[in-house]
């Protein structure tokens, strides 16, 4: 997921989540729906295989028609399991693809009752069936729902987006990102002449004598629930490939506005070196036996696996390239290809990513200009959370201040991406781009795999474990400071002369060796290994020139 841009440069501030006027139960400054969070027993109980969807879109009347069939496998004993609708929808039935199940409706959840008790290891079915006037999108993607439009030429353009909410706004799900299914199956049927988009790749196409079109498509990689969905318009597609690392080539296909189509070879062009940008660093494209897609959608965009939502209106900036596209599409390997379990790792994905925005810069050449939006993204965390807390969170939480929703937190993107910037200054530039690619791909044999098992799902401590592999350092100190807890660290400072004294105050004293540099005058960084305590630096010299500290904003502090 973005950020609104405020400058080139930036990380991307989040911006403060007001919503307008809203459709179905939104209010001004509503925050979004609960996903994620602690799993009850009834969920935690059986694993995801598969959904087989299926969607009857009427636009004139804003409304849905769903059946969803879940196939998951028990993994822990129960005659009960537990899926997420949102309210507004009705369930019309529900069974085990043979015969009724037994069920209750509370709020946003259906309790779903079978039989007997189900054993380890043995399959279910649900298949529910149901209808409603779908949440409307106050403010998408923030905070998320459907988005019922026009394009310029006055055609219906239906757009969803709900990584914030969660899947529930679309389909009965388990909703939590620990549980990825393996396969999606979607029929999208939509008026006539709007084309459905969806994950993965178009099966087939079904014209009805209704007047209307059932698109079907099958993503056969594991993906997250919030990527499940469809847009639809009048598109066209442009088709393109690009030849992967691996040797082999990627079918890209933009599915595009009319009205924009003479701008979507550009951005075709400037994808295929996002892509060799990501595959220097981190390894092949993840999906490269589905497909690189890109839909035009109404609103800003979103990761969406092989279906990334595209709302930039086909802006460059003054590098040259367009920070939307290249943002979203990192995220098929910072999200969709490494998954975070819990909320509380989305820094993960959304860190990460921020700090490969920025990294682009320098693999443009530019490494002053990578330098400069580190410093001033350092200069901006709010520090009131911890960026990767040990609890588990709902979607929201994670970038929050306060419980208002209208403070928004975004250090998960901008204090994320430093906190790697700082990782690859203490543990050097080999040891850190090793430690990327193998966060991506912990084998170079996972880098060959194109049928799923390439997608995993990873916490924090994956990427200390990768670190200190790599660099041969314990790093636990690191972690637990920049990362378990909120506050910076501060570098105190006193310069007489040619004698520097530098400590760091922690807060509670946490143990903090980090290196820092000094540079007198202009020669060249001197690399001093301070701690808690205080120390001393001689530097020798009658008449000292200039001295100064971190003078290139290496390492993440309290200023």
């Amino acid at each position: 997921m973005m950020y609104r841009k405020s400058n080139i440069l930036s990380l991307f501030v989040l911006s403060v989540f007001l919503a307008a006027g809203s459709f179905a139960q939104r209010e001004l400054g509503a925050k979004p729906t609960k996903t994620g969070g602690p799993l009850v027993f009834e969920q935690a109980a059986f694993d995801v295989e598969s959904y087989e969807l299926s969607f009857n879109v009427i636009p004139d009347q804003k409304k849905l028609e769903g059946h969803a069939v879940m196939t998951a496998k028990i993994v822990i004993p129960t005659n009960v399991i537990i899926l997420d609708l949102d309210t507004p929808y009705k369930v019309l039935r529900v069974s085990d693809g043979s015969k009724s199940l037994q069920y209750e409706r509370e709020e946003s959840r259906i309790k779903i009752f079978f039989p007997q008790t189900k054993q380890v290891g043995e399959k279910i079915k649900t298949s529910v069936w149901y209808e409603g006037v779908p949440r409307i999108a106050p403010n998408p993607p923030w905070v998320g729902g459907f988005m019922w439009t026009k394009t310029p030429s006055g055609a219906d353009w239906i757009s969803i987006a709900m990584q914030n909410d969660g899947a529930d706004l679309l389909f009965p799900v388990k909703d939590h990102p620990s549980d990825k299914p393996d396969k999606v199956t979607m029929d999208i049927t939509v008026p006539d002449p709007l084309f459905a988009v969806g994950p993965g790749k178009l099966e087939k196409t079904r014209q009805n004598a209704n007047n209307t079109t059932t698109f079907t498509w099958r993503m056969t990689h594991p993906i997250p629930n919030y990527s499940i969905l469809f847009d639809a318009a009048p598109y066209r597609v442009i088709k393109d490939s690009v030849k992967s690392i691996t040797g082999e080539m990627i079918p890209i296909e933009f599915y595009i506005l009319p009205e924009s189509f003479e701008n979507g070879q550009k951005l075709i062009d400037e994808t295929k070196k996002y892509n060799a940008f990501y595959e220097k660093y981190l390894g092949p494209f993840p999906f490269r036996s589905q497909k690189l897609g890109i839909v035009e959608t109404p609103h800003l965009g979103m990761e969406h696996s092989t279906h990334l939502a595209y709302g930039n209106k086909f802006r460059y900036n003054e590098d040259g390239y367009d920070w939307l596209q290249l943002h979203e599409f990192g995220h098929e390997w910072w999200a969709n290809l490494v998954t975070a379990t819990d909320w509380r790792d989305f820094w993960i994905h959304e860190g990460f990513q921020s700090y490969m925005d920025s990294l682009y810069l320098e693999h443009l050449g530019k490494k002053d200009k990578y330098m400069e939006a580190m410093r001033r993204t350092a200069s901006r965390t709010r520090n009131k959370q911890p960026v990767a807390p040990r609890e588990q969170k709902f979607s929201y939480e994670v970038y929050l201040a306060g419980p208002d929703f209208v403070s928004s937190d975004g250090d998960i993107y901008g204090k994320g991406a430093v906190i790697l910037h700082t990782l690859r200054y203490l543990i050097g530039d080999d040891a850190f781009f090793r430690s990327l690619r193998r966060m991506a791909y912990p084998t170079k044999e996972m880098e060959t795999y194109t049928d799923g098992r390439q997608t995993r799902l990873v916490n924090t401590d994956d990427l200390l474990n990768i670190a200190e592999t790599e660099s041969g350092m314990k790093l636990d100190w690191f972690f637990e400071l920049y990362l378990r807890q909120p506050e910076l660290p501060k570098l105190v400072s006193n310069i007489n002369g040619g004698q520097i004294e530098l400590h760091w105050d922690t807060p509670n004293n946490m143990p903090f060796p980090m290196p820092i540099d000094i540079v007198v005058g202009n020669g060249k960084p001197i690399r001093f290994s301070a701690n808690n305590q205080k120390q001393t630096y001689i530097v020798s010299c009658s008449e000292c020139p200039p001295i100064s500290i971190d003078p290139n904003g290496w390492v993440l502090k309290s200023h």
